[in-house]
């Protein structure tokens, strides 16, 4: 059982990354090796924090337990930002496998689109995620090894700043790692191997250029960082009520055959505002975090918090008037309900 735990925990962790099939299918094309390096150096403080953290208690509530220990003032506005952002994140990026990665039109894309929303429910809602992620890893590994690739042409020195920074927000959904928790410290060192791995994969790969086939079959990737983040937010509304999974489910559903209605809009209108809330929602937590850890680690939450600034600002849709407007709406419209919600209730 024990050796189970940890491998569940570990496809968890693994998947949590961003799928490393789907960090490399879809975003390592135009990126050196010496960038890989400097990318996965530079987030390292974020990882190694919440690996921290979990090492000192690690439930289901994942990162908002922390913040509610650490700062219970901040949590329902960590909470409210967080839940906000994956949620929309679970509809919008079944648009993205459809629409984007696969490029279907049509029929066959309405169809499908209905198929992928299926199997993520009948999953979630029999409680079989943690199963179906261990073979997603399986497959994962194994397309990525590069066997027949060519190698790029590039220098392996070439450096921008900005492709090191965007690389390592790639990795910003191993925040949710925490989330798997049941308890117990089994299978904890995870969320370093995952990490790790995922690293000397993108280093390999980053020598090579990416078959077209690569980038297809990524979908899996993408469709199982859906099933981590499914689980998460199914963890942390168990804390409040027992039919929080049937109505998530149902949620899904609902939003994603409204998504169809207008799939390329749809997926504009909501990736916007659920990027910008979830920045918010870990500076907030990386702040409480800041403030809770000995001083001699302080320094890394400081970091942290750099890096999650500039993955706000560069959110940032500061060249569309609406796009803009709605980011700023749904920061000021979230950070209110918790006040309105104080006033009313207490």
């Amino acid at each position: 059982m024990g050796l189970n735990r940890k491998l569940l925990v570990f496809s968890f962790s693994f998947s949590s990354i961003g799928g490393p099939l789907a960090l490399v299918g879809q975003f390592l094309e135009n990126i050196t090796p010496f960038e890989v390096v400097l990318s996965l150096i530079i987030f390292a403080p974020i990882t190694f924090l919440i690996y921290y953290l979990m090492n000192k208690f690690w439930d289901r509530g994942g990162l908002y337990d922390y913040v509610v220990k650490f700062t219970p003032k901040l949590s329902n506005y960590f909470l409210y930002f967080w839940f906000f952002s994956y949620f929309l994140y679970l509809s919008y990026t079944v648009d993205y496998i459809v629409y984007y990665i696969l490029d279907l039109n049509g029929l066959i894309s309405i169809l499908l689109t209905i198929g992928i929303a299926g199997s993520i429910s009948i999953i979630t809602f029999l409680d079989r995620e943690l199963e179906f992620l261990f073979a997603s890893i399986i497959l994962q590994i194994l397309f990525i090894i590069p066997i027949n690739w060519h190698l790029k042409l590039v220098n392996p020195y070439e450096l921008s700043i900005t492709n090191i920074l965007s690389t390592s927000l790639l990795y910003i959904c191993i925040t949710l790692t925490p989330f798997v928790g049941n308890g117990n410290k089994e299978g904890i060192n995870s969320i370093l191997l995952a990490y790790l791995i995922t690293g000397a994969i993108m280093l390999l790969d980053s020598f090579f250029s990416v078959p077209k086939i690569i980038y297809l079959i990524s979908s899996l990737s993408t469709f199982s960082l859906i099933l981590v983040e499914f689980y998460s937010l199914k963890s942390v509304l168990s804390k409040f009520s027992n039919k929080s999974k049937r109505y998530l489910i149902l949620a899904f559903v609902g939003f994603t055959l409204a998504s169809l209605i207008n799939p390329y809009m749809y997926y504009i209108y909501t990736i916007v505002p659920s990027l910008t809330a979830l920045y918010v929602s870990l500076i907030i937590f990386f702040i409480s975090t800041t403030l809770s850890i000995r001083n001699e680690l302080k320094l890394l939450g400081f970091t942290s918090l750099g890096l999650l600034a500039y993955g706000l600002y560069s959110s940032l849709q500061l060249s569309s008037y609406y796009l803009l407007l709605e980011q700023i709406l749904t920061i000021i419209i979230i950070g209110i309900i918790p006040l309105v919600k104080n006033r009313l209730f207490y």
